[in-house]
């Protein structure tokens, strides 16, 4: 038996020449999807950025991207270097995190409100990356709906679409919703596709409402006469509404961000577009705590990235075929850093 403390490992070769850090810039150039924001994140000159790219290319003996008028595109050796080096880079992220003692780690819950639809079809993608990059926080994730604000104040973060009228809590806007009808194809299929709002009589229609006595959200969005005789289904649960479409029970209004989380939808482009901003609210007394801060910046930056979601922008983006891909990266690169301190670090 050897009398080392630890058992060896076989050394891996590795190429000669290869800097660790132009992976760094590598995986910057991938993220921000061109050599210019890379630099400026990572405050550095373009010509700098080529150069260590290059120096990578050469070391490890591939080309890594395809340059053309529309950026830098991975090639197929690429997406392979991108994928492991992702993976690389949670893996050292984990291990440093891991090696912290227990005692010097912030802990703390957060109380969070926001809309069941969202809780639902959105938040949940990035729960994973939250809890890598704060192992330690116990968020508690609320959907309630109660128009009048009651018991709100229990809650530490609020996602809604109004902006509080008093200066307490602070209010800041993080994009907007824009709804639209949509349809499942199944549905289209069977019944026909409507070319304008009045063709919407001929079809089923389903409906959002709070109350049982609310008219629902087409009859106080749409400055069209909607007949509320073909709404076969009122309900106050968003995502019984968008499971309802896309099991094709009807046509509803729904967040164009459905076409990046659901598959089969259909956008009607009928000239009946509407949209709402988007809130996170806060108390300032309760943003002195680190896990609601922590918290916060997360929604921010991450959950409603507008820079890179255009689902999320204040002016309306026309759903894309590329949509869904686009979630998956933004997922992907959510989950590539495991906290906000590397990120920091990494830009240094």
């Amino acid at each position: 038996m050897s009398d080392a403390p630890y058992a060896e490992l076989p050394e891996q070769p590795f190429p000669e020449g290869i800097d660790w850090d132009d992976f760094r810039v590598f995986l910057e150039v991938v993220r921000a999807g061109s050599f210019n924001r890379a630099a400026s994140r990572l405050k550095m000159t373009q010509p700098t950025v080529s150069r260590r790219l290059q120096r990578l290319e050469e070391a490890i003996g591939a080309r890594l991207f395809d340059r053309d008028r529309r950026g830098p595109r991975l090639t197929h050796e690429g997406q392979r270097v991108y994928s492991e080096a992702n993976a690389a880079q949670v893996a050292l992220g984990r291990a440093a995190s891991q090696a912290s003692p227990a005692s010097s780690r912030e802990q703390g819950d957060c109380k969070l409100f926001m809309g069941d639809g969202l809780a639902s079809y959105w938040m949940t993608h990035f729960l994973g990356s939250f809890f890598d990059r704060y192992p330690n926080i116990e968020l508690k994730l609320f959907g309630v709906h109660d128009a009048s604000g009651e018991k709100r104040d229990q809650f530490d973060v609020q996602v809604h679409y109004y902006e509080p009228l008093d200066s307490d809590p602070v209010a800041v806007r993080v994009g907007a919703m824009h709804f639209v009808p949509m349809a499942s194809r199944e549905y289209l299929r069977v019944h026909g596709v409507p070319r304008s709002v009045q063709d919407l009589a001929r079809h089923r229609l389903l409906d959002l409402a709070l109350y049982l006595t609310d008219l629902g959200s087409w009859a106080s969005w749409s400055r069209e006469e909607i007949s509320a005789s073909n709404t076969v289904m009122f309900t106050n649960l968003s995502a019984c509404l968008a499971e309802a479409v896309r099991h094709g029970a009807g046509i509803a209004l729904l967040p164009t961000y459905a076409m990046s989380v659901a598959d089969g939808l259909v956008p009607l482009e009928i000239g009946a577009r509407f949209q709402t901003p988007v809130y996170v609210s806060y108390q300032r007394e309760a943003a002195k705590r680190w896990p609601v801060r922590a918290t916060i910046d997360f929604l921010r930056n991450i959950v409603f990235d507008r820079r890179n979601m255009p689902w999320f922008r204040d002016s309306y983006v026309a759903p894309a075929d590329d949509w869904n891909r686009r979630l998956l990266n933004l997922v992907e690169q959510a989950q590539a850093t495991s906290n906000p301190e590397e990120q920091e670090a990494a830009g240094r």
